[in-house]
């Protein structure tokens, strides 16, 4: 026996080592392209009485049952004096409890059940999902249909969350990159619904009256759309659902205008005093909606400018040349209907902070002016190609992938034609569209930090910071009455 193992073994190396003599350089070794050819929405897309939408796929790998409803309402909705309901809607729906149960009783149904149950607000989109296991099925679609129908908003847990939130205003201003992110949106979409923020008095204004009526208005059948896979099959679903829903009525929402005109900041620095020994940093301008036909060319060119991880320009010169920051890049942000941003960011020392903007700057000019080159394109354009199939990973998150289509209104052919869009870019659209969408002469650069160390910046770049544009100083607001700190 103990011969056997060591002529085995022996074996082993010996392949191991004819491998190794073979083995090429790493950048020599080629692989074959990746195919996939995504499922066609279509034979997922079901609709069921009353209008309800949903996708739907069986799968009997594993005794699973998942559903989740994507509702068409969010925080874009809400009005600028009931700022936060989308917050405490989130939290409400489930532990508000229903005409029938209390929410602690849903919950620990669900967790005795070893399942889940979700509700999230975003934007313009909200999400409720239920996972159990197959066997629990029926009870946990009746739950799911109880949640989404009948919440009733009880007071006590409704006081509660409220002063809960309120209290955690108080901590809002305590992330530097938290205060970035809210002053820079700010800065480029102005005052409307995008940058709204709770105060102590919006929260302490959101009433259960407020609740049922946002929910009234918008969760009806038409409004929604929904995403379920598992265990199952069809056409007993269909019927299990059609029971649920029954009578369910609700008609065609009006749906509040969005923002379409946003201020144009004087370009130049603005910024917000912390005393922190870091300078966290955004730059850059508003950038362009996912449905514009450059959407595909902007991706491949963001990926190679900063949005390619360590593979990206910015990246490379900031982190790996200079050694200046471990948190970099550029990214082009989208939301549905408006248009999103475009961002070169970097987080580094107080003496950096002046070097490490010169830097982003000069790659945002090298970007519009010179040629990427042939390694730089292949490695974006695979990236996107070999990536592609990670949207269709579970079959929960392809029917997900396919009711959000349809409900921001893109075509049922978008994934089929994604890959062939990709593949179209050149180097020439590469930089046709730096050149269009990063606008140098339009850049806004905000600053948290302490402004003195900042300001005098270091060996390598000696301030002040006004080399880079006007000053602004932009007062840090204080989160429970949304005004000014004096």
């Amino acid at each position: 026996m103990k011969k056997t193992i060591i002529a085995i073994l022996a074996l082993a190396f010996l392949c191991a080592g004819l491998g190794l003599a073979q083995a090429k350089h790493p950048s020599e070794l080629k692989y074959q392209s990746l195919k996939y050819e995504p499922p066609d929405p279509k034979a997922s897309r079901t609709v069921y009485a009353g209008g309800l939408r949903a996708y739907v796929q069986e799968d009997k790998s594993l005794p699973l049952f998942n559903i989740t409803a994507l509702i068409d309402c969010g925080d874009l909705y809400i009005p600028k004096d009931k700022t936060g309901l989308g917050r405490v809607l989130g939290d409400q729906l489930i532990k508000g409890g229903t005409a029938a149960k209390e929410g602690s009783v849903i919950e620990d149904r669900i967790d005795f059940l070893g399942g889940t149950l979700n509700f999230m607000v975003g934007e313009r989109t909200s999400t409720l999902s239920l996972s159990v296991l197959a066997k629990d099925l029926d009870e946990g679609l009746a739950t799911f249909f109880d949640v989404l129908r009948n919440p009733a908003f009880r007071e006590e847990p409704l006081k509660l969350v409220k002063a809960r939130f309120v209290e955690q205003l108080r901590q809002t201003n305590d992330q530097p990159g938290g205060v970035l992110s809210r002053e820079y949106e700010k800065l480029l979409y102005g005052d409307n619904a995008v940058t709204w923020q709770p105060t102590k008095a919006t929260y302490e204004a959101i009433t259960a009256a407020d609740l049922k009526a946002f929910h009234a208005k918008y969760f009806s059948p038409k409004n929604m759309i929904l995403a379920v896979s598992g265990d199952f099959a069809k056409a007993g679903l269909k019927a299990k659902i059609e029971k649920l829903a029954a009578g369910w009525k609700g008609g065609a929402v009006a749906f509040p205008a969005l923002p379409k005109a946003f201020p144009a900041p004087e370009p130049g620095v603005y910024f917000i005093q912390k005393a922190i020994n870091q300078g966290y940093i955004s730059l850059g301008h508003l950038g362009l909606e996912d449905t514009n036909p450059d959407y595909f060319a902007v991706q491949i060119m963001n990926f190679i400018l900063g949005g390619g991880s360590f593979t990206s320009r910015i990246t490379t010169k900031v982190r790996s040349d200079e050694g200046l920051s471990y948190n970099q890049g550029s990214r082009f942000t989208y939301r549905w209907g408006l248009p999103g941003t475009f961002s070169g960011y970097v987080q580094t020392k107080s003496s950096t902070v002046g070097y490490a903007i010169s830097l982003i700057l000069a790659e945002l000019d090298r970007i519009r002016k010179t040629p990427v080159s042939d390694a730089e394109m292949e490695t974006a354009v695979n990236y996107y190609l070999e990536s592609f199939a990670d949207n269709f990973q579970s079959p929960q998150t392809t029917m997900m992938n396919f009711a959000n289509l349809e409900m921001t209104g893109k075509p049922a052919d978008y994934y089929r034609t994604y890959l062939s869009k990709i593949k179209a870019v050149t180097k020439a659209r590469v930089q046709e569209v730096a050149a269009k969408y990063v606008q140098p002469d339009k850049i806004a650069i905000m600053i948290v930090g302490d402004w003195e160390p900042c300001n005098k910046g270091g060996d390598k770049w000696p301030g002040p910071l006004d080399k880079l544009g006007k000053v602004h100083k932009v007062a840090l607001i204080d989160p429970m009455t949304g005004q000014e700190i004096k």
